[in-house]
């Protein structure tokens, strides 16, 4: 270039000057096409297997129904205690509260229950957004459901009447409910919710869903509430709102990041139990497996239990059913003792260890639930994994 920029020489060189220039020109060009040839290269990156990425311990408790103060410490040592001198576990990566936090849904109890929380996270570092709560049939308040039905003369009514919205008292009489009213039982639960959560567990059925989402280990967690139809008089209506399921699972597929994770479902009631108290319409399990869930998780039968919902030959969810962490005496299932569930998740795979209490002021140990066939003695835990 700076033979170029001489005048003298390119005068004197003209042909010279023009093939060393068209020379350089080539090979400029040359190296250019050779270089681009790189950045057309494409890689067409396959969406990752749904796996968590590391270990993870969660610890799945239900039916506590907390009641008088003495039980937040002691509750809290007992479990502490297992966790860390009987299991050796270093920490504790999500809370899962499958419902009945509360015995009768009064605002003493809850604080009890805030006491146990306060202790145990002296021990163990859960955040807010680790814990993952939902409601069940104790933790609506029967008082204030109550108040929301006002008597009136069936005469004097004008109303419509929609089936399961009003208790008929007599031929004459009946119960309307003033639906805000109604919602209000839940409030107490709610309250109890923003303290753990810093947030409001919300009062309209349509949003009564929660999301957590644990990127590390590529995992998302769903809290339903399967009490959102049941009062001091309807005691059996259990269920999962569709309005509800729909918002939350339009969600999750609008969430890129979502997609391919670990689904997990919480709620409190049992799709099969002896009693009525189940919940009858089980086709919303259809849309949960289509949209990629694994698991689901429930509590209320106070006894520890697992089996499969399979939708089709690929497609199915695991039943982990927690028993009861805190009855009172008179209200454990037969021969069944206050039990509770470790889960670790790690490669494609999750444990599900049992633990149970045989003695209201005793120690935890393991519970050898699990039967494994003939001539073979049980276990105190089960494995499940997937690819």
């Amino acid at each position: 270039m700076n033979m170029l920029k001489n005048e003298k020489f390119v005068g004197a060189n003209n042909g010279v000057t023009l093939n060393y220039a068209l020379q350089a020109l080539k090979k400029t060009q040359e190296n250019c096409q050779y270089y681009q040839s790189f950045t057309q290269i494409t890689i067409e990156a396959k969406p990752p297997k749904p796996c968590p990425k590391s270990l993870m311990y969660i610890l799945h408790l239900s039916d506590l129904h907390f009641g008088i103060p003495d039980q937040a410490k002691l509750w809290s040592n007992q479990l502490a205690t297992d966790l860390r001198n009987e299991l050796d576990i270093p920490q504790l990566d999500a809370l899962i509260l499958s419902g009945d936090i509360a015995n009768k849904s009064t605002p003493a109890e809850y604080e009890v229950a805030q006491q146990f929380f306060d202790e145990l996270r002296q021990d163990f570092a859960l955040q807010p957004e680790q814990i993952i709560i939902v409601p069940g049939n104790h933790d609506l308040n029967w008082s204030l459901a109550k108040k929301a039905y006002q008597l009136i003369d069936r005469d004097d009514y004008e109303g419509e009447l929609t089936q399961g919205e009003y208790i008929e008292e007599s031929t004459s009489v009946i119960r309307v409910r003033d639906e805000e009213k109604y919602n209000q039982r839940f409030e107490h639960f709610s309250n109890f919710y923003q303290t753990i959560k810093n947030q409001p567990y919300p009062l309209d059925y349509d949003q009564q869903y929660t999301l957590d989402h644990f990127p590390n280990q590529n995992l998302l967690i769903l809290g339903l509430n399967s009490a959102w139809q049941l009062d001091h008089h309807y005691k059996s209506r259990a269920s999962v709102n569709m309005n509800t399921l729909s918002n939350a699972l339009a969600k999750i597929r609008r969430q890129p990041e979502y997609e391919n994770c670990i689904k997990i479902a919480v709620w409190h009631h049992p799709l099969d139990s002896a009693w009525e108290d189940r919940i009858k319409d089980q086709s919303f399990m259809e849309q949960l497996a289509v949209a990629g869930f694994r698991f689901f998780l429930h509590g209320h039968v106070h006894q520890a239990q697992q089996d499969v919902y399979k939708y089709d030959e690929e497609r199915k969810l695991h039943r982990i059913c927690a028993g009861t962490f805190g009855a009172p005496t008179h209200e454990l299932t037969t021969a069944e003792p206050w039990q509770y569930h470790l889960m670790k998740l790690e490669n494609n795979t999750l444990t599900v260890r049992s633990r149970k209490r045989k003695t209201e002021n005793g120690a935890w140990e393991a519970d050898n639930c699990w039967r494994q066939g003939k001539g073979k003695g049980s276990l105190d835990s089960y494995t499940i994994t997937w690819e």
